[in-house]
């Protein structure tokens, strides 16, 4: 399943209202936001790059569960508005999902144009009946998460939409300093949650047992790949610990001993991690959707442009789909404008300006010969050539 368009809106009608949309399309606001398979989310500081990355992640643990609205009403965030839309193998989903201070307005499912779910009018499509029932549940509970496998399965694409989803926010430490008392404790069926980008150690682990030495292989390959020279990765006991503790080691083609976790640079173990993480989503053909936000942060250009080429390559073709961010010039320079999906901030939206709706405006920057960091500082792609002329 794929995310292909959004549109969110938190506290509307509110004096502190903020939306996602596309932009306006001959003066009408309102629009769909779209996503392909790779998407590269640029904007100045204070755009909304992490805020609407925030509101995936969201959407995906009130799909799967792993967070309630109680919760986000505790928070702070217990008033929105989601419209979605996904692509599983050829259907159309198109979601709504409305509440207020943690409790359900309205929440619907249509699959090709076809309504399962209409929860104010507490119709539930059946399988089994072959038609819509009555149905009713808690007013802070998603129907998705309530779903039965045989009855419902056009909620188990959403579900597992939702649990797939990886995370990871490039700027942190990505599971660097979380450690392992035990790997043998790590099951070979137990779920690992990919959701939070710390638990690389036992993503590794479980990756190795499922794919052996080509998974193995293909971190090595993708670390060169992006200058990190290495011959050998592993799980295993760090040194120097007061107490036996395990993570990630990796032999450098340059050294003599075994460079641990805890002794590697921030950007070289951040690079490390995403590999793991992204090699196990595509070895194991895991129809997810990856969130990166800050691509790139900690490394130097070479590096980071490298990094980029690599992530374009690997999801080409496969079941992955990514949605980056960044403010760094050097991996805007690097990303072609066709992956682009520029923010311009107004007041209570983010409007995003992309290749599929301003193609004209995007395809006239193409010939320029400027850099691509100069389409978003000159604001290239609100005005163009024709109307900075006018001005």
């Amino acid at each position: 399943m794929r995310l292909t368009e959004m549109k969110f809106s938190r506290f509307k009608g509110q004096a502190n209202e903020w939306r996602i949309e596309g932009r306006p399309v001959n003066g009408e606001d309102e629009q769909w936001l779209s996503f392909g398979q790779l998407t590269l989310i640029v904007g100045k500081n204070a755009s909304g790059k992490s805020k609407t990355i925030e509101a995936i992640r969201e959407i995906a643990d009130l799909f799967c569960g792993d967070t309630q609205l109680s919760r986000l009403r505790d928070f702070g965030g217990g008033t929105a508005e989601y419209q979605l839309r996904f692509d599983e193998n050829g259907q159309t989903f198109e979601y709504y999902l409305n509440f207020e201070n943690g409790k359900i307005l309205q929440e619907t499912l249509n699959v090709n144009g076809k309504e399962k779910l209409n929860r104010k009018e507490g119709t539930l499509w059946y399988e089994g009946a072959n038609s819509s029932l009555d149905f009713e549940t808690d007013e802070d509970v998603l129907a998705v998460t309530k779903r039965d496998k045989k009855q419902h399965t056009f909620f188990e694409a959403l579900f597992a939409w939702g649990k797939a989803l990886n995370h990871y926010q490039f700027g942190s430490f990505l599971g660097r300093n979380s450690l392992l008392r035990d790997i043998t404790a790590i099951k070979e069926d137990d779920e690992v949650d990919l959701k939070g980008g710390d638990r690389v150690t036992e993503v590794f682990l479980k990756a190795q047992r499922e794919f052996g030495q080509p998974f193995l292989d293909a971190v090595i390959e993708d670390m060169s790949k992006i200058s990190y020279a290495i011959n050998k990765i592993e799980a295993g006991q760090l040194m120097n610990f007061p107490m036996p503790v395990f993570g990630l080691c990796v032999q450098e083609n340059d050294l003599g001993h075994i460079t641990y976790q805890t002794e590697m640079s921030q950007g070289m173990f951040r690079a490390l991690s995403l590999l793991v993480q992204i090699n196990y989503s595509l070895l194991g053909k895991i129809p997810s959707c990856i969130l990166i936000d800050d691509i790139g942060e900690g490394l130097d250009y070479d590096r980071s442009k490298n990094l980029i080429d690599l992530i374009i390559s690997k999801v080409k073709g496969s079941s992955v789909q990514v949605i980056m961010t960044t403010n760094d010039r050097f991996v805007m320079n690097k990303v072609p404008l066709e992956y682009w999906s520029v923010i311009q901030r107004v007041p209570k939206k983010s409007l995003f300006y992309n290749y599929k709706n301003s193609k004209e405006t995007f395809d006239e920057y193409a010939y320029s010969g400027l850099s691509n960091f100069d389409f978003l500082a000159t604001e290239f792609y609100i005005k163009g050539f024709e109307k900075e002329e006018v001005e």
